[in-house]
């Protein structure tokens, strides 16, 4: 028996993309080992890697040598963004099979092909002095200027109670602090007959929530001539059967289509929750990033979500802090807007200069310790407008997809309401992937237990 072990790093696109990469091994003859952390050898070890931030490029540094030093007889297959933007590095790593990148996540049966034309047996020991696949020539693509490429998607979700769809990759903005347009590609769109086609697999194996995934998901149908947005992909699966909740992982704001919300809200099985990344809640900061939208413009959409939603849609971003050239004024403007807004929750981070971006190159770098005592303060400000948010929800009626998790000191099942609040429902494993009604009844940590 062929055993794999996989390890994802990074966004919701690279989770989608390691399913797929798993569904591949299976039908390769590979039992994948769900247990990252267990010391059970396995034969092939796939890092997944991230290279958002300096300190994602670290920890997949940390993955990779890991998995080398605790799977020495494994070959250790690297991919993923970091593959993309310093795949020499990787490759000097003693221990390394091969490295291939995100365009090349498509081609993994071919790698894999060559993988076992290399060697007869896979739990052949690599000698840790030499990489003898690294010869093996990879499909040679351009960053920049080519348009993502998709794989043959997945069928299930594993274990999960929902499941991923990525519709589409690659980013054209270019917004000067980040490496994904140089390390993911042209933005690309998926076709929709080959969406409805996965989502239809997807509900035939039992899994009730769809997320819609990619890296620009409101710049879907740009590439196409605007002939479609990312709300045709909404209408094309919503009435698949068995299917009964669809939300997005992410979408950005500059590009959000004006209708979205209305075809939403249109559809009953569109979930009232949007991740919309702000990056910075100052126009002079958000010029220099160049995201193409003001304050202004984000506060309206977010007023055009409430009004057609609700005040109870979850509204959720990405903040950074630390950005070159920002200053006290800045940030404050910044922690000013985030409050005025009131999010349900904030992802912080700081700024984390990548090669080759115009903004590793800009003037007036923020010191780390002043982007760490922002980053802290950006951090408690989140987390007083999620406890706000949540203490609101009390006493209300939400519906909960039950997951196949305990959580808390009650060792509760968890779950999900529809605009993402975190539950822990008092139910038999018999509900687990099924969608109840409860009244949310008191705060337990960072979760609400149902009452």
């Amino acid at each position: 028996m062929k055993t794999a072990k996989l390890i994802t790093m990074g966004c919701k696109a690279n989770q989608y993309d390691t399913q797929s990469m798993r569904e591949t091994l299976q039908r390769n003859g590979y039992t994948v080992l769900d247990d990252e952390g267990s010391r059970q050898q396995a034969d092939l070890y796939l890092i997944n890697t991230c290279t958002v931030t300096n300190v994602a490029d670290q920890k997949a540094r940390q993955a990779i040598r890991r998995a080398i030093r605790q799977h020495p007889n494994a070959k250790v297959l690297v991919t993923g963004c970091y593959a993309e933007s310093d795949r020499e590095t990787i490759e000097d790593i003693p221990g390394v099979s091969f490295v291939f990148g995100n365009r090349e996540k498509a081609d993994f049966q071919h790698y894999l092909d060559l993988l076992h034309a290399e060697t007869p047996s896979v739990t052949e020991t690599v000698p840790h002095t030499s990489n003898p696949l690294l010869s093996i020539e990879p499909i040679q693509h351009d960053a920049i200027r080519e348009h993502a490429r998709f794989s043959t998607g997945v069928s299930d979700a594993g274990k999960r109670t929902r499941a991923l769809i990525k519709v589409q990759d690659g980013c054209s903005a270019f917004c000067t602090y980040c490496i994904i347009p140089y390390v993911r590609g042209r933005m690309t769109s998926r076709p929709l007959d080959d969406i409805a086609e996965e989502a239809q697999r997807i509900a035939d194996s039992g899994i009730k929530e769809i997320v819609i995934t990619g890296v620009h998901l409101g710049a879907y149908g740009m590439d196409t001539g605007r002939d479609r947005d990312i709300a045709d992909i909404l209408a094309h699966i919503h009435d698949i059967e068995g299917i009964e909740r669809i939300r997005f992982s992410s979408i950005e704001p500059m590009y959000f289509p004006d209708t979205l919300g209305e075809r939403m809200a249109a559809l009953p099985k569109c979930m009232p929750h949007f991740h919309l990344p702000l990056q910075a809640g100052s126009d002079a900061v958000l010029r220099q990033m160049r995201r193409r939208y003001t304050t202004t413009d984000f506060a309206h959409l977010v007023e055009n979500l409430r009004r057609v939603f609700g005040d109870d849609v979850g509204i959720t971003t990405d903040i950074m802090v630390g950005f070159p050239g920002e200053t006290d004024e800045h940030f404050d403007e910044s922690c000013r807007f985030v409050e005025d807004i009131g999010f349900s929750q904030l992802h912080v981070f700081r700024y984390s200069p990548r090669k080759g971006t115009p903004a590793s190159t800009y003037p007036d770098q923020v010191s780390p310790h002043i982007s760490a005592a922002r980053s802290q303060e950006m951090i408690t400000l989140g987390e007083r407008l999620n406890t706000a948010f949540r203490q609101r929800m009390l006493g209300k009626q939400k519906t909960v997809l039950i997951e196949a998790s305990r959580e808390g000191e009650s060792n509760r099942l968890a779950g999900f309401t529809d605009n993402y609040l975190p539950v822990l429902v008092d139910a038999p494993e018999s509900a687990i992937n099924q969608i109840q009604r409860v009244t949310l009844g008191a705060l337990d940590g960072n979760w609400i237990a149902a009452a």
